[in-house]
């Protein structure tokens, strides 16, 4: 007769196992959450975005759903031979536990190895991020658990020897669960937080309907974050400014920031990206900007919005509010989609850029160490500014940025005082000091194909030898790889040698780098950045330039 659930329930709190049960089951956890560090930066670096993780997750550059394939059969196997081998000596009940740690002592292996691998945007310990880890943790001790459990049961029901033996070894197909555990511990979460993020919106919202500040939207596909460094800095010659810090540009990272604007500010400066239609119309409900600063539109995130037509429109969600409002539109004519959405706007319009109306450069001078040039502000005479960034494109982002403190209330000489206290900013054509004779520029935030063409021009102004690294352009969607190639046939016109790092873009760089005309043995594949700069120090000599072009997050490697 086989014995009840009661019996058997009765004879796990006799015994005290569930004490024991628990316990394995916060071990096993705790090393599952170790071994997750991968998942958690690329739920992360995803914007925690369930589309994305996924996307990363089963594209076939991935390695790390086989890394734990490989880790849970391992783990398995060593468990089984272990547990039948000790079984004669010490019976099922401690062979099966000696089977368990060693599967333990391979998930540490797992761990230790994947620590070793450097990654370059490291887990930001945010307040999401340490919920998230809460929930994820709880779920695992509760699988766990629950595992634990419905073997013993199982072995006590059976009453079966090999099964007492291995019935610890079910546990070991943990870590191949670990990116759906971690998917259900954030979709457990999302209620939360988004209750957390309407929170903090609409004190946001509350505290700027209290404040007599003048609020400057900037938005674009590209050159968004440097022109608010730009602005910035020109406006604080004369006022106070809060601008967001980086890329601060959702409704959260708003929110976040205008927790520190108070009275004595005169100006917000509120950075507004995009990933889908009425992303910018959510950010103007929010902010409600008296202006509004376009710095150009391409293809940039064409994966998510699928058309050229679909990013137009969503930027141009601020004008709209703008128009509705009675703002002004300030936009760069140095960009084809721009000025076609200047032409459509209906309010107070200003003209900016290299060849602008309002505001626009005249003898334009570039050097490798910075940029001399005329600014011509209407109603002013031209005054000579000199300025630290390189490229045309920034002079036109100066000319932007000019038109705006203009029409705040600066002259033209306020304002070329500030031009000439511009610093570099980072990872955005910014030299980097070396002890060596050589020159490097890091252009690696965020690469898109009008930065490619400026980042040329660029170093086409020094001589000697010039490398560039690169992992080519993405979010491109169907027009990825037409945009790789595109870049390979650049990259053959202005560089001597080209490190392709990654195997995302490699096939199409090289192909256009060798339709450029490149000679092969001047391409150099590397695995990751690590492998690049390992092919890049064995090559380097006195004199070279080198420029490292975009740099793909680690939920692309």
């Amino acid at each position: 007769m086989l014995p009840t659930n009661a019996q058997y329930f009765s004879e796990l709190l006799s015994k005290n196992q569930i004490s024991i049960y628990f316990i394995i089951a916060v071990l096993n956890a705790a090393l599952i959450f170790m071994a997750s560090f991968k998942f958690l930066l690329s739920i992360q670096q995803s914007g925690y975005k369930t589309r994305r993780y996924f996307k990363w997750l089963n594209s076939r550059e991935t390695p790390y759903r086989s890394r734990l394939m490989l880790l849970t059969l391992m783990g398995f196997l060593f468990s089984l031979v272990l547990s039948t081998c000790f079984a004669p000596i010490f019976g099922g009940q401690i062979s099966s536990y000696v089977g368990f740690v060693s599967y333990i002592l391979f998930t540490i292996v797992y761990i230790n190895t994947e620590a070793s691998v450097n990654v370059k945007i490291p887990l930001k310990k945010t307040k999401r991020m340490v919920r998230l880890s809460i929930t994820y943790v709880i779920v695992l001790i509760a699988i766990t658990f629950g595992l634990v459990v419905l073997v013993n049961y199982i072995t006590f029901v059976i009453g079966d020897r090999m099964t007492a033996i291995l019935r610890y070894s079910l546990l070991c197909a943990c870590p191949v669960l670990i990116p759906y555990l971690l998917l259900i511990a954030h979709i457990i979460n999302l209620p939360i937080e988004k209750a957390i993020a309407r929170y903090y919106v609409n004190k946001a919202k509350e505290k700027l309907a209290k404040l007599d500040v003048k609020r400057i939207a900037i938005t674009g596909s590209f050159g968004k974050t440097t022109v608010k460094e730009i602005l910035t800095t020109i406006l604080s010659q004369k006022y106070r400014v809060l601008q967001t810090p980086e890329s601060y540009n959702t409704p959260m990272g708003i929110a976040v920031t205008v927790k520190g604007l108070d009275s004595t500010h005169d100006i917000f400066l509120a950075e507004m990206g995009a990933r889908a239609k009425g992303d910018i119309k959510t950010l103007c409900k929010m902010v409600k900007p008296d202006f509004g600063i376009l710095t150009g539109v391409n293809t940039q995130h064409l994966e998510t919005f699928a058309t050229i037509e679909n990013i137009k429109n969503t930027k141009y969600e601020l004008f709209d509010y703008l128009e509705e409002k009675g703002g002004v539109g300030i936009f760069s004519v140095d960009n084809e989609n721009s000025k076609e959405l200047s032409n459509k706007f209906k309010g107070e319009k200003i003209c900016a850029g290299l060849c602008g109306e309002d505001a626009f450069a005249t003898d334009v001078k570039i050097s490798s160490i910075g940029t001399e040039f005329m600014l011509n502000v209407k109603g002013e005479e031209p005054v000579l500014c000199h300025t630290v960034l390189l490229g045309k494109h920034n002079i036109s982002n100066i000319c932007l940025a000019a038109a705006m403190a203009k029409k705040i209330g600066m002259s033209a000489k306020e304002i070329s005082v500030g031009i000439n206290r511009i610093k570099s900013i980072g990872h955005r054509l910014e030299l980097m000091p070396n002890n060596k004779n050589i020159v490097i520029i890091d252009d690696s935030y965020n690469a898109n194909v009008d930065g490619v063409y400026a980042a040329m021009d660029v170093l086409d102004t020094f001589s000697g030898r010039k490398i560039v690294l690169t992992p080519g352009l993405v979010e491109l969607g169907k027009m990825e790889d037409v945009a790789n190639l595109e870049m390979g046939k650049v990259l053959a016109e202005h560089a001597d040698k080209v490190i392709i790092i990654g195997k995302h873009n490699a096939v199409m760089l090289i192909n256009g780098l060798i339709e450029g005309g490149m000679p092969r043995e001047n391409i150099i594949f590397a695995k990751n950045l690590k492998k690049g700069n390992q092919a890049l120090n064995e090559i380097l000599k006195e004199g070279d330039v080198v420029l490292f072009e975009n740099d793909l997050p680690d939920n692309y490697n």
